[in-house]
């Protein structure tokens, strides 16, 4: 067998002449599956190479290490990326880890695991390796970056004001159509929401779980708010047919992960092929969204045995009343590992934690309305044991709530994801636990933001043709590659763009409702950057009549609405609004009308609206 030893040292990451690469094994091994070829520890920065022997398609390949304080964490692992062939028949393929600055250090290599996910086999080679640093010192990172503002808005604007107005020709009323257009398409089966009516290059062309409740809960809002009897009728006949669409989907033989199947096609039979599965946070989110619309629906007069037979009780009616089988799904896995929102990695998740929390905690009240008390107690249980595992996802070393709390997956190093701050919109239950204002909720809000500023080169077009500020371009996550169609590089979304102004806004009503502001040492980055013309410092207290509290909040308003300029500067004039816009040019991308985009919008829109104390705002988009 010929000498690996070249490719070994491609593999690993260019690195100054003081660095050195330790080499483990020079070709593949004869006893084994995957084998560690080599590794530099320098200046803080991990790289490695490893042999894995070419046995399926699927393959999950870990190195795991022991830190500074030889400590084994979920944290203390990263996954490596394929390189190339590594020999003649393909038999072997070369595999490599290039980790970023290490904040807590690395002291020993325990081992290296191999996941054939294909055919279910796990290989591991034990390594218990002391790790020789080389280079200069390992750096102390400044944790977190801090940047320096370039605008500092204050308040509300106009232009945002008319942009999101009430009417039929806003954005506010396009948005509506078109989130109305891509609900019950023709040809589809009832009560389901196309993700975008794109049929290829990227093909949306299904219904997935977790978005569609997504949309179904601005549906419910404007269901609640609706004084056109017809309009509320119409919300009213969708929201019980999306109920239905659920327990079929909850009963469908062909689904492959049962419960945790995320799409569907439009007929409502699952999709089949190879995906990203299960996805846990579906089931809690459609759990929540109907919940809402069963409590809506009977502070409207609604029937109570209307609700236990068409939308609750899934023992006594399965084939179309969803609820009670969502929580006990929910209340049964939520400890298992699921894929993520953005369906890429399978670990234990902050977003889908969060809106599994409030789905129990929702549904212990509800169950209990509805006379299951039994249900209501276990669901109880499982929401206090969940509660206690959601500290372990704040890293202090990072100063940063992490998206996932497991081994580093395809190269996010930077543990930062903007579905922590869409874990909050979605999955906070409104009882202090990671709310808006949570200090670590802030300073991650700060880290994940201010992260894209030096992705992207559109974050560099500062100001609208007026001059007025446009806020971040804000993406999934700064190591993003999908580029709305395939993989290059990552874009901003509109979605995650709006939900920072949403965040915003539903942060300033928080800390005006609590009538005061703590500034604390985790917290103080987030508003040097978005509260600027205070000199703030850690341990002051603002009161509600204090002028810098009063200042703070005007700030965090105008940023609000400085997000949202941002997404009406990259929209076209017609309103059409899709999943991304180019990170250098502006322009959209991906797919077209993307349904949850109109109704990040919407949402936001009514978070701003209410801040502004307008009651009769949602009941006028309704009634549109």
């Amino acid at each position: 067998m010929r000498q690996f030893l070249a490719l070994a040292a491609a593999a690993s990451i260019a690195v100054a002449d003081s660095c050195h690469t330790f080499t483990l094994a020079n070709s593949p091994p004869d006893d084994k599956a995957v084998a560690l070829s080599s590794y530099s520890y320098c200046g803080g920065y991990l790289s490695a190479s490893a042999f894995v022997k070419n046995l399926s398609y699927d393959k999950l390949v870990t190195l795991y290490w022991t830190n500074a304080d030889n400590k084994s964490t979920p944290l203390n692992a990263g996954s490596l990326d394929y390189v190339k062939a590594a020999s003649d028949d393909q038999s072997w393929e070369l595999w490599s880890l290039n980790v970023t600055t290490v904040p807590d250090g690395v002291d020993a290599l325990l081992n290296i695991t191999y996941v054939a996910a294909s055919i279910g086999k796990t290989n591991s080679q034990q390594l218990n390796v002391q790790v020789e640093a080389t280079g200069d010192p390992i750096p102390t990172p400044q944790i977190p970056t801090i940047y320096k503002p370039y605008a500092s808005p204050s308040d509300f604007s106009d232009d945002i004001t008319n942009w999101l107005k009430p009417s039929n020709d806003s954005q506010t009323g396009i948005a509506k159509s078109f989130l109305f257009n891509n609900i019950n398409i023709p040809g589809a089966a009832p009560g389901t929401v196309i993700a975008a009516q794109s049929y290829s290059e990227p093909d949306y062309a299904y219904t997935w779980v977790r978005d569609a409740s997504l949309v179904m809960d601005v549906v419910n809002r404007l269901y609640s708010s609706a004084k056109s009897e017809e309009k509320r009728q119409l919300y009213e006949k969708i929201l019980f047919q999306y109920a239905k669409a659920g327990a079929q989907e909850q009963n469908d033989p062909t689904a492959i992960s049962g419960m945790g199947e995320p799409k569907f096609y439009l007929n409502n039979t699952a999709f089949t092929g190879s995906w990203g599965r299960p996805q846990n946070d579906g089931p809690a989110t459609r759990a929540i969204t109907l919940i809402e619309f069963a409590n809506a629906y009977l502070a409207n007069g609604g029937s109570q045995d209307t609700v236990r037979e068409q939308l609750y009780d899934s023992d006594k009616y399965p084939q179309v009343a969803p609820i009670k089988k969502d929580l006990q799904f929910v209340a049964s896995n939520w400890s298992s590992p699921s894929f993520d929102l953005w369906e890429e990695e399978e670990s234990a998740h902050f977003y889908t934690r969060l809106v599994q929390r409030k789905a129990l905690l929702l549904g212990a009240d509800f169950a209990n309305d509805m006379g299951d008390h039994e249900l209501s107690d276990k669901l109880k249980t499982q929401a206090s044991k969940l509660s206690d595992t959601l500290p372990e996802f704040w890293d202090s070393a990072r100063q940063l709530i992490l998206y996932e709390y497991g081994p580093v997956l395809r190269g996010k190093y930077s543990y930062k994801d903007i579905s922590v701050v869409l874990g909050v919109m979605h999955g906070y239950a409104n009882d202090n636990v990671f709310s808006y204002t949570n200090d670590q909720i802030l300073a991650t809000a700060y880290q994940v933001s201010t992260s894209f500023l030096d992705v992207y080169k559109v974050a560099n077009t500062t100001s609208d043709e007026s001059g007025k500020p446009l806020g971040i371009p804000v993406g999934r996550y700064p190591e993003d590659v999908y580029d709305g169609v395939g993989t290059s590089q990552g874009n901003p979304w509109y979605l995650t763009t709006m939900a920072m102004a949403e965040f915003l806004y539903r942060s300033v009503q928080e800390f005006e409702d609590a009538g005061s502001i703590i500034i604390s040492d985790t917290s103080l980055p987030f508003w040097k950057y978005f509260a600027s013309s205070v000199d703030h410092k850690a341990g002051a207290k603002y009161n509600k009549n204090d002028q810098s509290f009063k200042t703070s909040l005007k700030s965090l308003t105008g940023w609000g609405d400085a997000f949202m300029r941002r997404a009406k500067y990259h929209t076209p004039s017609s309103g059409h609004m899709s999943e991304e816009f180019n990170r250098t040019t502006g322009e959209p991308r991906g797919a077209k009308d993307l349904t949850w985009s109109y109704a990040s919008l919407l949402s936001a829109a009514f978070a701003r609206e209410e801040l502004r104390n307008q009651k009769n705002y949602l009941t006028n988009v309704a009634d549109l």
